[in-house]
C-alpha cells in the first residue's frame, strides 16, 4: 500500500457457489450507503477500515474481520490517511444458511451475526489463508471447496446469534466405501465435493465429518494420495513425469513435484533416478 495508488482485484468462481473476491487497497476510496443480498465476510490485512453498521460507527483494523448481514445498510471509508487493505468475501442469497443446516440437526433461520467487527485471530487466518487459496492452481477444487465449508460452519457455529449445534456423525461405513470407491475410479478428473454428496447420499459438511472420522484424512488428501500411488504405479513402468502428471489428474508437472514429495519425500524425479539404479544393479 505504498504511494497514493488504489488497487481493486475481482474474481468470480461460478464452479464453486458462484462466490465473488474481492482483493483490495484503497487510500481515498468512499464507499456510499449500500447493502448486499447475501452475506459479505472479509479480513484486513492493513490500515483500518470504517463503517456505519445498525446505528454506531466500527472500525476494523488489521488482522479483525468484518463483516455484514445481508439487507444491512453500511458504508465505508478510510480512517486514516494510511487508507485499509482487505480481502472479501461475497455469498449468494442463502448460500450460508444452506451449509448452516446441512450442519446440524435443527431447523435455523438465516445467520444472524450482530456485530460488523469480530476480533477472532484463529479465524481470521484462517478466512484470509482461504481466500489466497483460492488462486492458487496448486490446489484442487475439492480441497478447496471442503475447506470453505468446514471454515465457514465454524465460523458460523462460533459466532452466529443462533445457536447451532453440529449433527453427530453415526455409523457410515458403507457411504465411505462409496466415496473412496468413487475417488479409486476417477482420480484424474477435477472431482467437486458435490460430486462426492450426490454418490454417497449424504450432505456436504456431512461427508467432510464422517469421512475423516472413519479414514483419517480429508477427502482431498485421500484423493492426493491415490493420485501419488497411481503416479509412482505409471513411473515404475518408465512413464515420463509430465504423461504421468497429465494422467494422474495433476494441473502440470511442478503440481505433481510437490504433492509427491509430500507423501515420498523425493520429488518423482529423485524416484526415477532410483529405480535406475535399482534397475543397474539388479542388471550387473
Amino acid at each position: 500500500m505504498k504511494g497514493s495508488k488504489e488497487i481493486a482485484r475481482f474474481l468470480k468462481f461460478p464452479e464453486i457457489g458462484d462466490i465473488e473476491l474481492l482483493h483490495a487497497a484503497y487510500r481515498k476510496q468512499i464507499f456510499s450507503p449500500h447493502f448486499h443480498e447475501g452475506h459479505v465476510i472479509g479480513v484486513i490485512e492493513k490500515g483500518c477500515l470504517g463503517f456505519d453498521y445498525r446505528g454506531e460507527r466500527v472500525v476494523a483494523g488489521a488482522g479483525e474481520i468484518n463483516m455484514a448481514d445481508p439487507g444491512e445498510v453500511h458504508n465505508g471509508f478510510a480512517v486514516s490517511e494510511e487508507g485499509w487493505q482487505y480481502r472479501m468475501f461475497y455469498l449468494k442469497p442463502g448460500q450460508l444458511d444452506r451449509i448452516l443446516n446441512e450442519c446440524c440437526d435443527q431447523k435455523i433461520p438465516m445467520p444472524f451475526f450482530k456485530k460488523g467487527v469480530i476480533r477472532d485471530p484463529g479465524f481470521a487466518k484462517k478466512i484470509r489463508t482461504l481466500h489466497q487459496d483460492f488462486e492458487n492452481p496448486d490446489i484442487s477444487r475439492l480441497e478447496i471447496e471442503s475447506r470453505f465449508y468446514s471454515i465457514m460452519t465454524g465460523f458460523m457455529v462460533k459466532h452466529a446469534f443462533q445457536k447451532a449445534v453440529p449433527k453427530s456423525p453415526g455409523s457410515e461405513q458403507n457411504r465411505v466405501i462409496k466415496i473412496k470407491e468413487y475417488i479409486q475410479s476417477f482420480y484424474d478428473t477435477d472431482i467437486c465435493l458435490d460430486d462426492l454428496s450426490r454418490v454417497a447420499g449424504i450432505s456436504r459438511y456431512y461427508l467432510l465429518r464422517v469421512f475423516e472420522r472413519d479414514t483419517g484424512l480429508t477427502p482431498h488428501t485421500y484423493l492426493n494420495l491415490v493420485r501419488v500411488k497411481r503416479a509412482r504405479e505409471l513411473m515404475e513402468k518408465n512413464v515420463s513425469i509430465i504423461e504421468t502428471a497429465h494422467a494422474t489428474g495433476f494441473f502440470d508437472q511442478s503440481h505433481l513435484n510437490r504433492i509427491f514429495k509430500k507423501f515420498y519425500g523425493i520429488t518423482p524425479g529423485q524416484f526415477r533416478e532410483i529405480k535406475r539404479k535399482k534397475y543397474e544393479r539388479d542388471k550387473a
